[in-house]
């Protein structure tokens, strides 16, 4: 008996935890996704990863996916911001990073990525397949362009 109910908490705590949860109405399967963003060959700490799909899928819908790069480079995706991983598919990948400084009293921000990578027409594309799904980029030097309010 003492077997079955560890077996049942266990399965209990995954399914609380997200493991389980169903996902929305014409939502295919996401598999994981992982994009590893250089700058000048060292991990790019802090950047915004987002995967855009280059068309809708058959029931119309664009399921984009989001990461953040942790202090490796590494950001692993999440569809809609909630599911893990990317549904299959084409993808453009953005990448962008905002840095604050105070000037004068006042924080100003700068995209210290280059701006061909944080448009829709970026050069970095990926396609997600039915298994772990990985990439590589390398976004050169930093820039310093200042965000506009």
């Amino acid at each position: 008996m003492t077997k079955h109910y560890i077996t049942l908490t266990l399965l209990s705590l995954l399914l609380a935890s997200g493991c389980g949860e169903k996902l929305p109405d014409g939502m295919p399967k996401p598999y994981p996704v992982t994009i590893a963003i250089m700058q000048d060959g060292k991990p790019l700490e802090d950047a915004s990863v987002t995967l855009m799909p280059k068309e809708a899928l058959p029931n119309g819908y664009r399921w984009n996916a989001v990461g953040r790069t942790d202090s490796w480079g590494n950001a692993a995706t999440r569809t809609q911001g909630k599911y893990h991983g990317a549904v299959p598919g084409e993808y453009q990948v953005m990448i962008s990073k905002v840095v604050f400084e105070e000037k004068n009293g006042q924080m100003e921000g700068y995209q210290v990525v280059a701006m061909t990578y944080t448009g829709f027409s970026t050069p970095e594309s990926i396609t997600v397949e039915e298994k772990k799904n990985h990439k590589r980029i390398d976004v050169g030097s930093a820039v310093r362009v200042p965000v506009d309010d």
